[in-house]
């Protein structure tokens, strides 16, 4: 990596031992503690993984390391970084050894495959076909996506490319069955395909091209791109609820009702009969495919009803369903997390911040996305400095902004109306103020002081003033992130992949209130920062962390035991 004049003076000053805090302010516009330390330690790691990739581990390890205070120490960094910077980047070759390219999880799966390099690993990929990964132990369909995206980005230097057809026998997907099969080859019997459903609204006023279930259903999925995993978790969804009603209760889906519901939710806890619906993974052409892995835990039960609920109030909206049967289902035996339980910690929203920034970096190329992340890095920080709900951060506007002489020098605070058309005010920091003007600049609209009163904070790449993004654009910009964080993560920490999938844009807002609390702010202050009514509400982000309860108990239990009073 070709590090910027403003990397390498950052890194300068973190290997002379400059504080923390000089360091934002010298070389990251003022930046707080925690995004210097973020910042560094992505460049420390970038270093370490160029020099990796070079063979020179000397260089790796000293990167990988805490800053030292000796002027040997110093005086090795300093020689390593200006070593490196004049390395041109390393381009990979097909006899390169897996480890050089890939993390070492990752190639400790692929040792499967018998692959050493790289070259073999693509035979071996081609050799195997799309599904390649499946027989591979550990080795999720993320992972794979990784692979595939470094042979597609290094293919004119490696000369290689992955041959992913589908390799289904001769006339397989063309056979179409009425019995357990995907979507794409199922047959609905007259009888039970839907075209008079019980629950089927007036066919004049339908507004989709759908004579039956099979082809609403894919008119519905036919809005989500097939490439992402939403469509495939909608499609599974869908593809389940079909095939139960057709071959469990011999109904159409547009027949079915709110006690059909209950009893699918039954059924998702024990898949039965087994053996007709549950089996390994297959390819979605074979003959061995079955939609069941085994029971669903609760909360894949409730993800269930949720896109089931989603897909039917769709078809109720389009005029192809009267009703939807999952609106008087209820949400039985489903506890709502508590907001605590809805944070990130701060270890992981460094992470999910230096993220962002290397996509940045990574992006200045060739431009590609470059301009995308900067407004989710935008979003995050605007989200998590404020503590917005996500339909304010999507009404936020620049007239909405309002600056207020104070003897400490101007202060800059955002007008919100929020629930209940209640009105507040929430600082605005220099540091936000600066990444707010940058925005609009990115987008064309001039600057703060000219930019028009009604412009979004949050808009659309292109500059055009009356295309802002609604609350549904913002939650699935920071979905996105959240998922591709966690892809990353996913192999050597699965908890944090886990947390993160799960996040959402009010992640951010209960993560403002309890880092803010944890960092001594008094409980008053945030209790009107996020607009709450009353302080009990806010009271809900003073807690101790976890770790510091059981280390305090345990300490407690050893200083307690008998032992220390024989």
């Amino acid at each position: 990596m070709s590090l910027t004049t403003t990397q390498r003076a950052l890194l300068r000053g973190w290997i002379q031992g400059i504080a923390w805090d000089t360091l934002g302010q010298l070389y990251l516009d003022g930046a707080a503690r925690p995004e210097v330390l973020s910042a560094v330690r992505e460049l420390r790691s970038a270093l370490a993984l160029k020099a990796h990739r070079l063979g020179l581990d000397s260089h790796a390890q000293l990167w990988g390391r805490d800053r030292d205070y000796q002027a040997d120490w110093q005086r090795q960094a300093l020689a390593s970084l200006e070593a490196l910077q004049a390395q041109p980047d390393p381009i990979p070759r097909p006899p390169d050894a897996l480890d050089r390219w890939f993390p070492t999880a990752l190639v400790g799966r692929l040792a499967t495959l018998n692959c050493g390099t790289l070259a073999e690993l693509a035979d071996g990929i081609n050799a195997r076909g799309e599904s390649w990964w499946r027989k591979v132990p550990r080795l999720g369909r993320q992972s794979a996506d990784a692979v595939h995206a470094f042979f597609s980005e290094w293919r004119e230097a490696l000369g290689l490319s992955l041959d992913l057809s589908r390799r289904p026998p001769a006339g397989t997907l063309q056979t179409r069955s009425s019995g357990i099969a995907p979507l794409e080859r199922l047959f609905l019997p007259e009888h039970l395909d839907g075209a008079g459903g019980s629950n089927r609204a007036p066919e004049h006023r339908c507004r989709i091209d759908a004579r039956d279930d099979l082809q609403a259903i894919q008119s519905w999925l036919s809005l989500l791109d097939p490439a992402s995993t939403t469509y495939r978790s909608y499609r599974k969804e869908a593809e389940r609820f079909l095939l139960w009603a057709l071959l469990e209760k011999s109904k159409p889906l547009s027949s079915l009702t709110t006690p059909d519901c209950a009893e699918y939710r039954r059924f998702l806890a024990d898949p039965a009969p087994a053996s007709r619906w549950v089996g390994p993974v297959a390819p979605r052409w074979s003959s061995d495919w079955r939609p069941f892995k085994g029971p669903l835990q609760p909360s894949s039960i409730g993800l269930a009803e949720v896109v089931l609920g989603a897909l039917c109030e769709w078809l109720v909206g389009q005029r192809y369903l009267d009703s939807n049967p999952f609106a008087g289902l209820g949400r039985q035996g489903r506890i709502r997390r508590q907001g605590t339980d809805r944070i990130l910690p701060v270890k992981l929203w460094e992470t999910v911040l230096a993220y962002v920034q290397r996509r940045i970096l990574a992006e200045e190329h060739d431009g590609g996305r470059i301009q995308e992340y900067r407004r989710t890095a935008f979003i995050l920080q605007l989200a998590y400095a404020t503590g917005l709900r996500a339909h304010e951060l999507a009404q936020a506007r620049v007239g909405d902004l309002r600056r207020v002489a104070s003897p400490d020098g101007d202060q800059w605070w955002l007008d919100v109306v929020g629930k209940g058309k209640k009105h507040r005010e929430v600082p605005i920091s220099p540091a936000l103020l600066a990444a707010i003007d940058g925005q609009l600049r990115e987008r064309r609209l001039g600057r703060l002081g000219t930019a028009a009163a009604d412009t979004a904070l949050i808009g659309k790449l292109r500059g055009e003033r009356s295309t802002s993004m609604n609350t549904s654009q913002v939650f699935k910009i920071l979905k996105r992130v959240f998922q591709e964080v966690a892809d990353e993560l996913v192999s050597d920490d699965p908890e944090a992949a886990r947390r993160l999938v799960r996040a959402s844009t009010h992640w951010l807002r209960h993560s403002h209130g309890s880092h803010a609390i944890d960092a001594g702010v008094p409980l008053a202050i945030v209790r009107d920062n996020l607009g709450h009514a009353n302080i009990a509400t806010t009271s809900i982000y003073v807690h101790t962390d976890r770790d510091e309860r059981y280390k305090a108990f345990v300490n407690l239990e050893s200083r307690q035991s008998p032992a220390k009073h024989r």
